[in-house]
């Protein structure tokens, strides 16, 4: 993961200056690329790309959403079914999260993966593998209602 801070220098005509610093957060190492997409154009994503990378963004007060690595909030992410995926998370945050990946069958929420409890700031690794192609979910367990977004899995080409 690579941490950049910025400082930028204001000079107020008073002769006061003001310092602000922005910190940047880039959940990808060198090289390594996401399977997440903010769009679905209908493109089957690469299978041989199994990582997805994944923040806890704090907006606001109490006003999380996961991003990826561009920044889109709860981004629409593209899979490949029968692969297996290792999902990355970095929690800089001053609270817990949780990533479900569930899916919903005849009106009824089954978890298929989970990433267990994300302490404030730590970061996890954990393995899915995706079956069939259709949708999936994501979600917060502690913020369910501004954490989530959708899987679409694709079917595979083997």
């Amino acid at each position: 993961m690579m941490n950049l801070t910025i400082f930028f220098a204001l000079l107020i005509v008073s002769g006061i200056s003001l310092t602000l610093s922005f910190r940047l957060i880039a959940a990808e190492t060198e090289g390594e690329q996401n399977a997440t997409t903010t769009s679905n154009n209908g493109t089957v994503p690469d299978p041989k790309n199994n990582t997805l990378a994944l923040n806890v963004t704090e907006l606001g007060k109490e006003q999380y959403r996961w991003t990826d690595s561009s920044g889109a909030e709860n981004p629409t992410i593209s899979l490949v079914s029968n692969n297996e995926y290792t999902v990355k998370i970095t929690n800089p945050t001053d609270e817990k999260h949780e990533l479900i990946i569930d899916s919903k069958l005849d009106g009824k929420i089954s978890e298929i993966a989970k990433s267990g409890e994300i302490e404030p700031g730590k970061d996890i690794e954990f393995k899915f593998k995706t079956e069939d192609a259709g949708g999936l979910g994501y979600h917060c367990e502690y913020h369910p209602d501004m954490m989530k977004g959708n899987i679409t899995v694709f079917a595979s080409s083997e």
